[in-house]
């Protein structure tokens, strides 16, 4: 093409085999595979937005390193660019659009992370998930039978279950042994853009230990409760995973125990007041939201257990930090982390809120929109911290931090 563009794409510097080199991914995972290239070479991608012709890359190039930059160089960028549908032209619209309709045309969400985030056989996810309760930062396996049904809900991460599955493991132990929900209401984080605060969809998630139902009933009582179309940004279930990574230990716990369903929510970032005033409460689509889902909590009558997938901090050279997180780094950061649990474990949504707020968000916490719908729906009387977990990445010199928390 004579004036490449990108899709939207992100960009994070990583280190393989000792050197360092960018990273491309496609956050929206219409593109399978990631690549990997040197800075150069990300260079010259990172002119390629539609407005500048070959000619101009090069000429750019040559200023920058000294070098001559041949068109067969960049016609190869540009081919393996296109074959990964990292390009912004008619070949991925094309692609794009058929996925988009075919979500849209069936019922079933299938499980787009088996596979690669966990093991895609039953038998091999079961040996898996029994590792994440044994494993020594796990809690140990669960009892056979529920001691108590006082449980109201929990915080469970939604990391790699490679990277964090002893962390889940808390969350689910307390479910298995202190819960006798029959509905699981699922606040996820959407990952990627949408258009509305919260995102509906009323499909079958698809798992390798089977179907899980969306409870359909609950679906239509609340939505006739909503003022706004939350299904209007469905597609983003389609390969978001902190709803999928929560059914992985759901159905390991109750799959030939008793049957459930799960109303699957995924939450959007809502925006920070620049004066620092009002709670998000204020906010027509968020009030009316929350205001409708405990409504159509209390006219269902079900047993309901309500489940925050969230992680918390994201820091270091992968999301956009000019340093990587050392220990004293790392240490601050599980203070504060531990601080803002606090606010969580008090059940005070606002107090979390303010805590994220008043820094504008500078730890990251992507899991907030969820912790805070959960906290402002919850019916109940005091959180405790099972388990705090960070997982560092040493290739991209960054730090996820994640939690387990139960509420009474």
């Amino acid at each position: 093409m004579e004036y490449p563009k990108l899709r939207p794409i992100e960009a994070f510097p990583i280190e393989q085999a000792g050197e360092q080199a960018i990273c491309l991914r496609d956050p929206l995972n219409y593109a399978e595979n990631t690549l990997v290239v040197p800075h150069h070479v990300f260079y010259i991608i990172s002119h390629f937005d539609g407005t500048h012709s070959a000619l101009d890359i090069q000429a750019k190039y040559s200023q920058q390193y000294g070098n001559l930059l041949f068109s067969d160089n960049i016609a190869k960028i540009i081919e393996e660019l296109d074959k990964n549908l990292f390009l912004d032209n008619d070949r991925s619209k094309s692609f794009i659009k058929k996925v988009v309709d075919d979500f849209k045309n069936s019922t079933i969400r299938k499980a787009i992370h088996a596979g690669t985030a966990y093991e895609n056989d039953e038998q091999r996810l079961r040996k898996q998930m029994d590792h994440f309760f044994t494993s020594p930062d796990g809690p140990g396996k669960p009892s056979s039978q529920n001691s108590t049904d006082l449980l109201k809900g929990v915080i469970a991460p939604h990391i790699d279950l490679r990277n964090g599955g002893p962390c889940f493991a808390w969350a689910y132990k307390e479910i298995a042994e202190s819960s006798d929900a029959e509905l699981f209401i699922i606040f996820g984080i959407a990952h990627s853009g949408t258009n509305n605060l919260f995102a509906l969809t009323n499909k079958t998630f698809e798992t390798p230990f089977g179907p899980v139902q969306t409870d359909k009933d609950f679906l239509k009582s609340l939505q006739k409760r909503l003022q706004f179309n939350y299904h209007e940004d469905e597609f983003v279930h389609k390969n978001e995973h902190s709803i999928e990574f929560q059914l992985m230990f759901l159905q390991y716990l109750y799959h030939k125990r008793k049957n459930f369903k799960i109303l699957p929510i995924l939450c959007s970032s809502f925006e920070f007041p620049v004066d620092g005033n009002g709670s998000p409460m204020k906010v027509p689509q968020l009030e009316n939201f929350i205001s409708s889902l405990k409504e159509t909590i209390e006219k269902s009558k079900k047993r309901v257990c309500l489940i925050a997938s969230v992680d918390l901090a994201h820091v270091g050279l992968r999301f956009g930090d000019t340093k990587a997180p050392d220990e004293t780094f790392l240490r601050k950061l599980e203070d504060e982390d531990l601080d803002l649990l606090k606010q969580a474990e008090n059940l005070d949504a606002e107090a979390f809120y303010e805590n994220i707020r008043k820094n504008n968000d500078k730890r990251r916490i992507c899991g907030y929109p969820a912790i805070y719908a959960l906290l402002n729906v919850i019916k109940a009387k005091e959180g405790k911290l099972l388990k705090y977990s960070q997982d560092n990445d040493q290739n991209s010199h960054s730090t996820v931090t994640f939690a387990s928390m139960a509420f009474y």
